[in-house]
């Protein structure tokens, strides 16, 4: 092969190599393209946890609000209250009349505890509206939005996109602010009374099971009441009813 031969092969080589190398880079390009138009999975858990449905409560699996109030009461009964502020609760010694639960003041009255005038049946509803589980609950999913509704169609709307909340002018319909703590669904509000509520919402691995663990703090008590209530979805056949 001659000297001109030789050169004629090289540049042909290399033009070979130069398409190649261009057509590689085309394609990279396309690739990283289509990945980058790809969906990116959504690191929001309200995406991937949904509680939509009818649910049931568990009584057997779930703690007695009414035991867990007695407790705590008679603890406040028996030792005191573990401060004691100016204007007091009720002045001097604290009187429970509430019938098989042992009784606070009227949520939001004045004087506090230890009246034993104020054991009316609005003050009983109130306080076991505030750590009593509904028989059932309904919930739809709509976003950031999830609501719940009970037997009685009393609706809280839980809210997890920061927005601010506004008080309600129909008593039964609740908003409530709310977020997510990985897959656990997180509420904050306040009681009648100024009580300090938390509800933390979680699904079992096999979502046929809703676990609602309540935490309540009032001034009232000296300990908070930690409620722990066990729902069972579309009302299974292990789901007794009181």
């Amino acid at each position: 092969m001659s000297w001109m031969e030789n050169r004629y092969a090289a540049i042909v080589w290399k033009r070979c190599a130069l398409v190649v190398g261009l057509i590689l880079l085309v394609a990279m390009a396309f690739a990283a393209k289509q990945s980058a138009e790809q969906p990116k999975p959504s690191t929001d858990s309200s995406q991937k946890t949904t509680f939509e449905g009818s649910w049931k409560l568990n009584h057997d699996q779930s703690d007695d609000a009414r035991d867990k109030l007695r407790s705590a009461v008679q603890d406040r009964q028996q030792n005191g209250p573990m401060q004691r502020h100016g204007g007091g609760m009720g002045g001097g010694g604290i009187g429970m009349g509430i019938p098989g639960i042992g009784g606070m003041g009227r949520p939001g009255g004045s004087g506090g505890m230890g009246r034993g005038d104020s054991d009316s049946d609005e003050n009983r509803s109130r306080l076991r509206e505030l750590v009593e589980a509904p028989e059932q609950l309904k919930i739809a999913q709509k976003g950031p939005e999830i609501d719940m509704t009970d037997p009685e169609y009393r609706e809280r709307e839980l809210f997890t996109d920061g927005r601010k909340i506004e008080k309600s002018k129909d008593e039964r319909q609740v908003p409530v602010k709310a977020h997510w703590d990985g897959n656990q669904l997180v509420t904050e509000e306040k009681g009648p009374n100024g009580e300090k509520i938390s509800h933390r919402y979680e699904l079992s691995e096999d979502g046929k099971q809703l676990t609602d663990t309540l935490s309540l703090e009032s001034k009232k008590l000296n300990t908070p009441i930690i409620i722990r209530s066990v729902y069972d979805k579309g009302g299974t056949e292990n789901a007794n009813s009181q």
